[in-house]
């Protein structure tokens, strides 16, 4: 969790306080027609009670803490869910709190915030644009205590997230490609002859372990087949000169997947960085995340 900057908090007239303002006209008016002492003294408490509450809806939502959670990667167009730890003022409870995120559905956090007790929620907000993202934009709001006003207070949690390109395209894998000197890891193709075991690698498929040494021998290992069909599959940026950045890179995002499916094994070549041939899970978001942040080089 890192730290976040919190805005200033703001309290502005909402719907309810257009109905607020015509009860206490027609009671004014009442008081002044027929000199109804009673009138004007129950719109002046009603006005009291209006000003109070502005105070009480600034305190409610002034000291509010926000932490954002590790925030798992999503394609673009895909939900993300940002887990969200809400902390209160210490010594004061705050009530009837909503928190929501850019274009999502705002949460409300139960009843009351107590102190030290800190509330937990996850917010869900659509993903626009591929792209490396630091800061999670978070608006706070509550009607508290009367619902005449409502407060308001912009909050930008401080997080790395990736949103990678959306995975499209047509184009079939490329055909430049070249044998591997390394064996297929358990990927067993016809043909292809056993070629024994070695460690598994934190990343790696886990389909292919060798489960019953596993309950022999606390080390995992995973099965190794060696063939003469290896290949490694070249994705390469400057392959695609007819496609658009965008399409491009979704392009290369739809060959990643589809070739980690297959347990492929792929490089990545975008201008000014390779990202050298593997595969496994490791290998798989280090591919999207170099798509993700691409920036077009700055013409000199």
């Amino acid at each position: 969790m890192q730290s976040s900057l919190i805005g200033r908090v703001w309290v502005w007239p909402n719907g309810r306080t257009l109905g607020l303002l015509a009860v206490l006209v027609a009671m004014c008016y009442a008081g002044a027609s027929q000199s109804n002492g009673a009138a004007y003294l129950l719109c002046f408490l009603l006005t009291g009670l209006a000003i109070v509450s502005v105070v009480h809806a600034w305190a409610n939502l002034h000291g509010i803490r926000i932490a954002v959670e590790s925030i798992p990667p999503v394609f673009a167009g895909d939900e993300i869910a940002g887990p969200v730890i809400v902390t209160g003022r210490k010594g004061r409870s705050h009530f009837s709190v909503r928190i929501s995120a850019s274009g999502g559905v705002p949460l409300t956090l139960g009843d009351t915030i107590a102190p030290g007790s800190p509330s937990r929620l996850e917010v869900r907000f659509p993903s626009s644009e591929r792209g490396h993202y630091r800061v999670v934009p978070l608006h706070i709001t509550s009607d508290y205590p009367l619902g005449f006003f409502t407060a308001h207070q912009r909050v930008k949690a401080a997080h790395d997230f990736y949103v990678y390109p959306a995975p499209r395209g047509s184009l079939p894998f490329p055909t430049t490609i070249a044998p591997t000197r390394q064996p297929r890891d358990g990927v067993r193709h016809e043909g292809d002859d056993f070629g024994g075991t070695r460690m598994w690698q934190p990343g790696e498929s886990q389909r292919h372990i060798d489960w019953k040494a596993a309950a022999r021998n606390p080390v995992l290992l995973t099965k190794q087949w060696t063939g003469e069909t290896d290949e490694i599959l070249y994705f390469d940026w400057a392959a695609l000169p007819s496609l658009e950045t965008e399409a491009r890179l979704s392009q290369l995002a739809r060959w990643i997947v589809s070739a980690e499916r297959g347990f492929e094994t792929y490089e990545l070549r975008l201008p000014g960085r390779i990202i050298r041939a593997s595969r496994g899970d490791r290998h798989f978001h280090e591919c999207l995340r170099a798509l993700a942040s691409y920036a077009e080089p700055v013409a000199g």
